[in-house]
């Protein structure tokens, strides 16, 4: 019968081996000429800013040549639509929809409200 003695014994032998083979082994470099193997020097950090700035400046670019206002004509046509949406909220709250009708949550206190030190002193 094998005892578990035996078995963690062979195990942590066969373990003991494996590492030192893993530890001699000598992984050979191969070189070509043209073709480095191994990892890339450059960062990939700066490749992505690069990407970045690139991108950036074609959606300018693009941006620019294929607006089809002006700059004047923008602004006029945004504040044209400001004022659309500040008169269609004027008419809701002379309506009676608009959230500045009706009671705040910082109105002063109504009448009814007695603090209760005064009710202990009614007692």
């Amino acid at each position: 019968m094998i005892r578990t003695k035996d078995l963690r014994d062979m195990f942590d032998e066969a373990t003991k081996k494996a590492s030192d083979a893993l530890g001699d082994a000598k992984i050979p470099s191969v070189s070509i000429p043209s073709v480095s193997i191994g990892r890339d020097p450059t960062p990939g950090f700066l490749y992505f800013s690069i990407g970045l700035l690139f991108g950036a400046l074609a959606g300018v670019a693009i941006a620019f040549l294929m607006t089809p206002f002006t700059g004047e004509q923008a602004r006029n046509k945004l504040s044209e639509q400001v004022e659309k949406v500040r008169k269609a909220r004027e008419e809701a709250e002379t309506n009676g929809f608009g959230a500045t009708t009706g009671p705040t949550v910082y109105s002063s206190p109504s009448s009814s409200y007695s603090s209760p030190a005064a009710n202990l002193e009614r007692s």
